[in-house]
C-alpha cells in the first residue's frame, strides 16, 4: 500500500478544513435489503483499518496520518478519545484480554500493543517493513493474516500479536483474506497482477491466479466458493473459484473507479465493493455476479469493516478524513402461515460400489430418488465444486470435475433426475483437497512413529473387526443392511474408535469427527434455511457417515426422518 505514504502526507499539507455535514442521501433499495448512510464521522487524518470491541459498542479506528487511533461510541458516533499508536497505524484488532489493542506500523517493522487505559505502547513482534491491514475474519483460535508490503511478507498472527508463521509474498502483497477453516489464504499481489493462494495447512502455495492490473483487495465469500479480486488497475472484480483457482468471471460494467476492495454483507449474496479513486461503495449482486447499485459515501473510501450486528458498515475515507457509516436493512419475508416439518431420508452411498454392486446398483439408486421425490438433496459435494460440475452437465451431460465425476450416483443418478424431476443439489461436503492432503501425510508419520505403534495396531484391529461384522451381517452392498441400526453400530464402532479416539486431531479437519462436523454444518444450515417448509430433503451421502447424522437429526424438532424400507421397496430392491 505504497499509495498511502504519498497520499496521506500530501493531504496533511493541506490541513483540510473539517467536512461539512453530508448532504441527506436517498436511501438505496436493492432486492430484499436498503442501504442508507446514516452518520458522517470526521476523524484525525487518514483513517484506515477498524476494529470494535466485543459487546460492538465502541469502534476503534487507525487514523494512519495522525498516527493515533480514535475511538467512537457507536451508538451516537461520537468521537470519545484519541489514543497514541506509533508510526503511521495502518490497522488494529483487539488484543485477547480486550484491555488493548494491537496496531500495525505501516512505516516501522514491528506491531504495537495500544493500552486503552491509557499509557505508552509497546512493541509486539517485528513482522517486516509496510504492515498492512489485518483479515478481518479471524480463525482457528483468533488467528489473523497480515501482509507487510515493503518486506515481501505474508504472516500468521495470533491474538496477542505475536508471530506463529510467516511466508514470502513477492510482488506487492496487499491484504488478504483467509477461509473460514483457516486453509487457504488469498492475498493479491499488485505488481504482477496476480492472486496468491497459500495453503496454511500443507505449507504450499496453491496458485498464482492471474486477474486483472494492480489487484489490491478483496474477498471470500460466505459460503468461501469464491473469492472476487479487486484489480483498481483494471477497474474489474474477478471472481476466482476456490477449488480450480481459475477465474470463472469478470465483472466490469458498473464497477467504480479503482476498486480497493470487497466486504461481504451477511447472507444476503451482497457484497460491498470501495471505489478508492472515487467516492462510492458499489454494490455488487454475488449471484447474478453484477454491479447492482452504488451508495455515496466521502471520498477516497480505502478500508470497509462490517459491524458486529451485521448491518452497520464503517467505512474509512481517507479524502475527507471521515468514517461514513453505512446501515443495511433487510427485509425479511413473513414466516409461513403454518410450520410443517422437513421429511428427511438419509440414503447411504457405497460410491463405485455402485457400479459393480448386483444388489445396489444404479437403478436402485435412481428408482428411490424417484420414489422419494425430494425437493432437495443435500449430496456428498463441496460447494466449490457444485458450479462446475453444473455447467458441465447443462453444457455437455459429461461431467469431468475430478471430485464430483468419481462419485457414480452423482454422475449417472443425481445429475441426470435433475432434468427429469427438477430437484435442487446442495452442496454439503466439507472436503477440500488440502485437507485430504495433509489427512493423507499425517497418516503415513503416524504410521511410522514407533511411538504410537500400540495406536495404529488398535486402529487396524478395529479396522478388521467392521470388517468381519460387515460380512457377519451382510452389509457390504446390501442396501437393506446399509439401511439398518445394526450397520450404523458397526460403523461407529469401527470409525469411532481408535481411529477417532487416537487421531481426530493429528489429522485436523480430516479428522473423523472434524469432516463428520463440518459435513454436518452444511447439511444443518440447508435444513435450518427451509424450517417449517414441509419440504422434502434427501441427504446422500457415503454409508459410513449416516450413522453420525442420523443422531443429530433426532435431535431436531423440525424434522421428520423417514425409513428407507418403503423407497427401497419402491425401487425394486432384493
Amino acid at each position: 500500500m505504497r499509495h498511502v505514504v504519498t497520499s496521506l502526507l500530501t493531504l496533511a499539507a493541506l490541513a483540510a478544513p473539517a467536512p461539512a455535514p453530508a448532504q441527506p442521501i436517498d436511501p438505496l433499495r436493492i432486492g430484499g435489503a436498503t442501504f442508507e448512510v446514516v452518520a458522517t464521522i470526521p476523524v484525525p487524518d487518514n483513517p484506515h483499518g477498524t476494529a470494535f470491541s466485543a459487546d460492538g459498542s465502541r469502534a476503534y479506528v487507525a487514523c494512519s496520518g495522525a498516527d493515533v487511533i480514535a475511538e467512537i461510541d457507536t451508538e451516537t458516533y461520537e468521537v470519545l478519545r484519541t489514543l497514541e499508536a506509533g508510526a503511521t497505524p495502518l490497522d488494529v484488532t483487539l488484543a485477547p484480554d480486550g484491555d488493548a489493542l494491537i496496531a500495525t506500523q505501516f512505516r516501522g517493522e514491528s506491531l504495537v500493543r495500544v493500552p486503552l487505559a491509557g499509557g505508552a505502547i509497546e512493541p509486539v513482534q517485528r513482522v517486516g517493513a509496510g504492515g498492512s491491514l489485518f483479515t478481518p475474519r479471524a480463525v482457528r483460535g483468533g488467528r489473523r493474516y497480515l501482509v507487510s508490503e515493503f518486506a515481501d511478507l505474508l504472516s500468521e498472527i495470533n491474538p496477542d500479536g505475536s508471530l506463529r508463521r510467516v511466508w514470502a509474498a513477492a510482488d506487492r502483497p496487499y491484504p488478504a483474506s483467509v477461509t473460514r477453516d483457516g486453509i487457504l489464504v488469498f492475498t493479491p499481489l499488485r505488481a504482477s497482477g496476480e492472486v496468491m493462494v497459500l495453503d496454511t495447512l500443507n505449507d504450499r502455495v496453491r496458485a498464482r491466479a492471474p486477474v486483472g492490473a494492480q489487484p489490491e483487495g478483496g474477498a471470500l465469500t460466505n459460503d468461501d466458493v469464491s473469492y472476487v479480486a479487486a484489480s483498481g488497475g483494471a477497474n474489474e472484480l474477478a471472481f476466482i473459484n476456490t477449488a480450480s483457482f481459475e477465474v470463472e468471471t469478470v465483472v466490469r460494467d458498473g464497477v467504480g473507479p479503482r476498486p480497493f476492495s470487497v466486504t461481504m454483507t451477511a447472507d444476503d449474496g451482497l457484497a460491498l465493493v470501495n471505489n478508492a479513486g472515487g467516492s462510492t461503495l458499489s454494490v455488487l449482486d454475488l449471484d447474478a455476479r453484477a454491479v447492482v447499485g452504488s451508495i455515496p459515501v466521502g471520498r477516497i473510501p480505502i478500508v470497509v469493516r462490517a459491524h458486529p450486528d451485521g448491518e452497520r458498515f464503517f467505512v474509512s475515507c481517507e479524502g475527507d478524513h471521515v468514517v461514513s457509516v453505512v446501515r443495511m436493512t433487510r427485509h425479511t419475508p413473513a414466516p409461513p402461515a403454518s410450520m410443517n416439518k422437513t421429511e428427511v431420508l438419509v440414503l447411504g452411498m457405497i460410491h463405485g460400489g455402485h457400479r459393480t454392486s448386483e444388489r445396489y446398483g444404479l437403478d436402485v439408486v435412481r428408482g428411490v430418488i424417484r420414489a422419494f421425490r425430494p425437493d432437495d438433496v443435500c449430496a456428498e459435494i463441496p460447494p466449490n465444486r457444485l458450479v462446475a460440475a453444473a455447467q458441465q452437465w447443462r453444457d455437455t451431460h459429461a461431467i469431468t470435475e475430478p471430485r464430483v465425476s468419481r462419485f457414480p450416483e452423482y454422475v449417472d443418478a443425481l445429475f441426470p433426475l435433475t432434468d427429469e424431476m427438477g430437484f435442487t443439489i446442495v452442496p454439503c461436503a466439507g472436503w477440500t483437497a488440502e485437507m485430504n492432503d495433509y489427512r493423507n501425510a499425517a497418516l503415513a508419520r503416524i504410521q511410522r512413529d514407533p511411538a504410537r505403534a500400540d495406536q495404529w495396531r488398535a486402529h487396524l484391529e478395529a479396522m478388521a473387526e467392521m470388517g468381519r461384522r460387515l460380512d457377519e451381517i451382510d452389509g457390504r452392498d446390501n442396501p437393506r443392511v446399509i439401511h439398518s441400526p445394526a450397520y450404523d453400530r458397526v460403523i461407529k464402532a469401527g470409525y469411532g474408535g481408535p481411529y477417532d479416539e487416537f487421531f481426530n486431531d493429528d489429522l485436523d479437519d480430516g479428522g473423523w469427527s472434524r469432516i463428520n462436523a463440518k459435513h454436518w454444518a452444511l447439511i444443518e444450515r440447508h435444513l435450518d434455511a427451509v424450517r417449517g417448509g414441509g419440504r422434502r430433503v434427501l441427504i446422500t451421502f457415503g454409508a459410513a457417515h449416516k450413522y453420525w447424522f442420523l443422531e443429530r437429526l433426532a435431535q431436531r424438532d423440525d424434522v421428520t426422518l423417514l425409513d428407507a424400507a418403503p423407497y427401497l421397496d419402491a425401487a425394486g430392491a432384493p
